[in-house]
């Protein structure tokens, strides 16, 4: 994710005028819903929506609302979907910021797990086991 915004550092300091540079640059500005990044990650990993619904232990018809813009989700079940999806922290820290959610902070215990568990690839249920265990809100699980 990084190198584009590099690409665009580097265009925009050598840029003369910031009405060429909005102009000539203005797809890097056309961010995608969550859904739309959701879709992405799923086709790039070579994955199913049902394996990720499974995972997630979203709700199905919820899911779809979600890839569909017809709900916005709250961090948590973005955070369940990217642990479903086996992202890496990095890239899960990119789409939050890219989609107008918090990112996860390190120095916040509940975060610091969700990190661990980003970093360690476990699932949406060993990471809610982690937070019940310090006594912490888990992320749920409807299809449990």
């Amino acid at each position: 994710m990084g190198t584009n915004t590099e690409k665009i550092l580097e265009k925009l300091s050598g840029s003369k005028s910031i009405t060429q540079f909005m102009e000539e640059n203005k797809a890097a500005f056309d961010l995608l819903s969550i859904g739309e990044y959701i879709e992405l990650e799923i086709k790039n990993r070579n994955t199913t929506k049902a394996s990720v619904i499974r995972k997630s232990g979203i709700n199905k018809r919820f899911f779809y609302d979600i890839l569909s813009g017809t709900k916005s989700p709250n961090r948590r079940y973005i955070i369940r979907i990217f642990l479903a999806l086996g992202m890496d922290f990095l890239d899960v820290q990119w789409y939050l910021k890219a989609c107008d959610y918090p990112q996860l902070y390190a120095k916040n215990k509940r975060d610091s797990i969700i990190i661990y568990c980003l970093n360690q690839k476990l699932s949406v249920a060993e990471c809610n086991k982690m937070l019940n265990n310090v006594g912490l809100e888990n992320l749920g699980f409807e299809n449990a």
